[in-house]
């Protein structure tokens, strides 16, 4: 079970990639995909050191009937104490989601996703969830300025999801698990600031069916710089909550970053 979830996401980009290169190979139409791979990350240091790393590759393709997206991301971290020397990880975490889209650049437009993720921060040997909804396009602009697209959108979606704890030992059961019901909320923000920066927004809330109080939520803001044409300086905050991560387990419901790193796009 748990070599089949780990290669899920790969399985899904490889599928794409494919994908992408008979399409790169048509001679009768231009080729809709876009690739890009980020590589992002933090260093503190003082009473204690850490790092922490991140990696993200994306695949998108859009036409005026559908949109095709997904992202592969992966995260690890340590942390040194400078009196005991003693090292520890801290960060571990891959994610894979894959998004479809109908008549994406319409006001209203339905949409289907799914999500694979595992993380030791939040106690998670596995979460997979898929769901379907609808967006509401409140505002686009007819441009696109220095092929960013701008627009401010509402999501709204019912999504079903498995969770897997991370087992404290072979007797201890694990709390915090099982099937969730979900609604899903997805508030989401791109413009640019001025000729260079380039910024967006995105903020996910999706409480149980039954009970608001059980909750994950993720709010992530990136601030991009292009330095070329095909690459930027990206600057982002990202923030996950868990309402049941503690009774896994973890230190807080809470998981926190500030990543600093460089984004290409071809």
């Amino acid at each position: 079970m748990r070599r089949s979830f780990l290669t899920t996401p790969s399985a899904l980009l490889l599928g794409l990639s494919l994908s992408l290169s008979h399409a790169a190979g048509a001679q009768s139409a231009p080729s809709t995909w876009r690739r890009s791979v980020e590589a992002s990350g933090t260093v503190l240091y003082g009473a204690a050191s850490q790092r922490v790393l991140n990696g993200l590759m994306s695949l998108s393709s859009e036409t005026a009937a559908r949109q095709l997206r997904a992202d592969l991301q992966t995260g690890y971290g340590d942390a040194i104490d400078l009196v005991t020397g003693e090292r520890r990880v801290i960060v571990r975490n891959t994610r894979g989601t894959f998004g479809l889209d109908l008549t994406p650049r319409a006001t209203w437009s339905p949409f289907a996703f799914g999500l694979a993720e595992t993380s030791l921060q939040q106690r998670l040997a596995s979460r997979v969830s898929a769901g379907a909804g609808a967006k509401f396009t409140a505002w686009r602009p007819d441009s696109v300025r220095g092929g960013f697209q701008e627009d401010a959108s509402l999501s709204l979606a019912l999504l079903s999801e498995q969770t897997r704890g991370l087992r404290l030992n072979d007797t201890t059961p694990v709390a915090g698990s099982g099937t969730r019901h979900r609604w899903s909320v997805r508030l989401r923000y791109r413009t640019r600031l001025g000729e260079a920066l380039r910024f967006s927004h995105l903020t996910l809330y999706q409480p149980t069916i039954d009970r608001a109080a059980r909750y994950t939520m993720e709010s992530t803001s990136t601030l991009a710089v292009p330095l070329r044409s095909a690459l930027e300086l990206t600057v982002t905050h990202r923030e996950r909550l868990d309402s049941e991560a503690r009774d896994r387990g973890a230190l807080s419901n809470r998981d926190g970053q500030l990543l600093f790193g460089v984004r290409a796009t071809f």
